[in-house]
C-alpha cells in the first residue's frame, strides 16, 4: 500500500504515466466494462488510493487515458494550436486530418469507444469528461473559424459552432457506426464541402 500523500507533496509524473498506461492495456483487453480501479491498481503496481487521490472515478481515469493516447498517437494535434501558420482553412485542414488519423488509429479507436461507454454509464461523468476533454476541442476550433472571419477568409454569417460540431461529430460518428474504419476520404469530403460554404468570394 502506497503512503498517504503529505499536503503539498507534488504528484509523480512517472507513476500517472504508468497508471494511465496500465489503464489503456486492461482497456483494450477487457473493454470499459471489464476495466476496474482494483484492475488498474494491480497493473500499475499500486494502491487504489493512490488511483482514488488522482482520479475520483473509473470513467474520470478512462477520460484521462483517452486523452494520453491520443496525443501520443498523434502529437500535432495537442492543444491549444501554438506556432502555426497558414490560412485558417489550411489549419483547419491540418488539424482535421491529423483527427480524423487518430480516431482511426485502431489503438485509439478502442480508447474512443471506451469514453463513449463511461460517458453513457453516468450523466455527471459525460459532462465531465466533455468539459475536460472535448470542449477544448471544439473551442480551439470555433477559435480557428472565428479567425477566417476576422481575416475575411469565412463568411462572417455563418454558424461556427454548427461548422465545429460536424467536423468532430462527422469523425466519431464513423467510428460507432463502423467500428475503427474511419474513411479518410469521407472526411476529407466533408471538409471540403464545409470550406466551400464557408469561403468569402475570391478565396
Amino acid at each position: 500500500m502506497d503512503e498517504a500523500r503529505l499536503p503539498g507533496r507534488p504528484r509523480d509524473a512517472s507513476r500517472d504515466e504508468a497508471i494511465l498506461g496500465a489503464a489503456r492495456e486492461v482497456l483494450l483487453r477487457e473493454g470499459y466494462a471489464g476495466l476496474s480501479m482494483e484492475k488498474v491498481a494491480a497493473a500499475a503496481g499500486v494502491g487504489k488510493p493512490t488511483l482514488y487521490r488522482r482520479w475520483s472515478s473509473k470513467a474520470a481515469l478512462v477520460g484521462d487515458a483517452v486523452l494520453h493516447s491520443f496525443l501520443a498517437v498523434v502529437p500535432d494535434i495537442r492543444l491549444p494550436w501554438t506556432g502555426v501558420t497558414g490560412s485558417a482553412a489550411q489549419q483547419l485542414t491540418d488539424w482535421f486530418r491529423a483527427y480524423a488519423t487518430s480516431v482511426g488509429d485502431p489503438r485509439h479507436a478502442a480508447m474512443i469507444l471506451a469514453l463513449t461507454a463511461a460517458a453513457a454509464e453516468s450523466p455527471h461523468d459525460a459532462e465531465s469528461l466533455y468539459r475536460h476533454h472535448t470542449s477544448a476541442q471544439h473551442a480551439a476550433v470555433v477559435s480557428c473559424l472565428r479567425s477566417g472571419v476576422s481575416s475575411g477568409e469565412f463568411r462572417a454569417d455563418a454558424d461556427l459552432e454548427a461548422v465545429a460540431d460536424a467536423l468532430i461529430g462527422s469523425v466519431l460518428y464513423q467510428l460507432l457506426t463502423r467500428t475503427s474504419d474511419v474513411s479518410l476520404q469521407r472526411t476529407e469530403h466533408l471538409l471540403e464541402i464545409l470550406l466551400a460554404g464557408l469561403r468569402t468570394a475570391g478565396h
